[in-house]
């Protein structure tokens, strides 16, 4: 006989992994890529935002996606460039108030919701009392808003979360977790056994 399984891919698979099954259920994945996971009950597309809508790991139900191309990477990238580690980056924000550096995170194009393998990054709004740290912060902000981003098109069609789980490795800042937490207007939770946040 020949067995037929389903499968998952690899945010799905995930998704089972951290218990985000029901519907609401939410994770925030802080990687190289970010990924703003929502499980459904219901298939709900929005392809002009650039929303990913698939069947779930799990049976009669469903998952949206909203997906940025450059999360902890543009952290990562900026650590290249100072030639400091991103820990050390991290520790230096204390993100008492905004940032007035604006950073766009779109360092090798953008996904959710624009669409566009031609978008760019920038910083906008320097001067000669910036430094490392604020750069740093308007990283995390941006990265934060281009999150917002997907909340927005995801809410466009009809998903809603009340928290989110955080995951990857750029959830063990706390800093950003609350800068997240902030700009997107909902909790951040963290595991309690989790080895993600240090």
């Amino acid at each position: 006989p020949v067995v037929v399984a389903g499968g998952a891919g690899d945010n799905a698979a995930a998704a089972c992994g951290v218990g985000v099954v029901t519907p609401g259920s939410a994770f925030v994945s802080l990687g190289t890529s970010g990924v703003l996971f929502v499980s459904n009950a219901r298939f709900s597309p929005n392809t002009e935002g650039a929303v990913h809508a698939f069947c779930h790991a799990l049976p009669e139900t469903w998952h949206q996606m909203g997906v940025i191309l450059s999360a902890s990477d543009s952290l990562e990238w900026l650590s290249r460039i100072a030639g400091r580690p991103p820990a050390e980056l991290a520790g230096a924000v204390t993100a008492e108030g905004p940032s007035d550096v604006t950073f766009l995170p779109y360092l090798s194009g953008e996904r959710t919701p624009h669409n566009d393998a031609g978008a760019r990054g920038a910083f906008v709004g320097l001067s000669q009392s910036h430094g490392l740290a604020d750069l740093t912060q308007a990283v995390m902000e941006g990265v934060a808003y281009a999150f917002a981003d997907c909340q927005a098109a995801l809410a466009h069609a009809g998903t809603d979360f009340a928290a989110a789980l955080a995951v990857g490795g750029g959830a063990r800042s706390e800093t950003w977790l609350r800068i997240l937490a902030n700009v997107l207007n909902r909790p951040m939770q963290v595991a309690a056994d989790s080895d993600v946040v240090a």
